[in-house]
C-alpha cells in the first residue's frame, strides 16, 4: 500500500489510496478494513482516515458496521440492473435535451476529455480512466437547463456505477472498449445526428451492463 505524502490533505490521499486499491483488486468484496491497521499502514491518525472512509461509503464502496470494521461492498444483480435502466432513461432524455444546445466549448471539452481517456488506457491507469468516464457522461449534461439531470445522472455515474465497475474485475479488459465507445458516442454529437448518437449511448451503456454481469454470471459477488 503506498504511503501518505504532503500538500494534499491527509483524508483525501487516504481516500485516493483505498479506492485505487479497491479498483486494482488488492482489497477485494467483502475484505475488512480496521482503522487501527490501516491508519498504521497509511502513516496516518484514525481522524483523517474516517474521513476517507465516509467519503468511500458515499461512492458505495464500503459499508460501515456497527461495531466493526467497515467491508469492501459487493453489489446485487438486481440492484445493479435497476440501475443501468435509471441510466438509460435519463441519459438518452439527456441527449435529446442538449444535442442542439452544444457549442464548439461542449465538444472542446468532450474531446479534451477523450484525449486524457486515451492517455489514461495507455499508462494502465485505471482510476484515472474511471474518473474521466463518469466526467465524460457529466460534460454531456453541461447544456441541459435541468440541473436535476445533472444531480441525477452524477449520482448514478460516480456512485453504484462507479463502485459495480471497480468491483466487478472487468476494468482492464473493457478500458479500450469503453473508450471506442464514447468516441462514437462524440462523433455523433459532434454532427449532431441524435439518432445516432441514442444508438451509440444505448450500444455503449447495453455492453457496460454485458460486461459486469459476466461478473455475476461467475459467482464471484457477495453483496450482503
Amino acid at each position: 500500500m503506498k504511503t501518505i505524502q504532503t500538500k494534499v490533505s491527509l483524508s483525501e490521499q487516504a481516500f485516493h489510496i483505498l479506492k485505487e486499491e479497491i479498483a486494482t483488486g488488492k482489497l477485494k468484496v467483502g475484505d475488512a478494513l480496521p482503522e487501527e491497521k490501516i491508519s498504521a499502514q497509511l502513516g496516518i491518525s484514525r481522524t483523517p482516515l474516517r474521513d476517507a472512509l465516509a467519503k468511500l461509503e458515499n461512492e458505495g464502496l464500503i459499508r460501515t458496521r456497527s461495531g466493526k470494521p467497515s467491508v469492501v461492498s459487493g453489489f446485487s444483480k438486481e440492484d445493479s440492473l435497476n440501475h443501468m435502466e435509471m441510466r438509460r432513461i435519463l441519459e438518452v432524455e439527456n441527449l435529446e435535451r442538449i444535442i442542439h444546445k452544444m457549442d464548439e466549448g461542449n465538444l472542446e471539452s468532450l474531446n479534451e476529455n477523450i484525449y486524457r481517456q486515451e492517455r489514461a488506457v495507455k499508462d494502465g491507469r485505471h482510476q484515472l480512466y474511471l474518473e474521466l468516464d463518469s466526467e465524460f457522461h457529466m460534460l454531456l449534461t453541461e447544456s441541459n437547463d435541468n440541473r436535476l439531470f445533472r444531480e441525477m445522472i452524477t449520482r448514478l455515474s460516480t456512485g453504484v456505477d462507479r463502485a459495480f465497475l471497480t468491483l466487478s474485475n472487468t476494468i482492464e479488459v473493457s478500458l479500450e472498449d469503453a473508450l471506442t465507445e464514447h468516441k462514437e458516442i462524440l462523433d455523433a454529437l459532434t454532427v449532431k445526428d441524435l439518432s445516432l448518437a441514442k444508438e451509440a449511448l444505448l450500444q455503449h451503456l447495453n455492453n457496460v451492463e454485458e460486461r459486469f454481469l459476466k461478473f455475476y454470471d461467475k459467482g464471484e459477488n457477495t453483496y450482503e
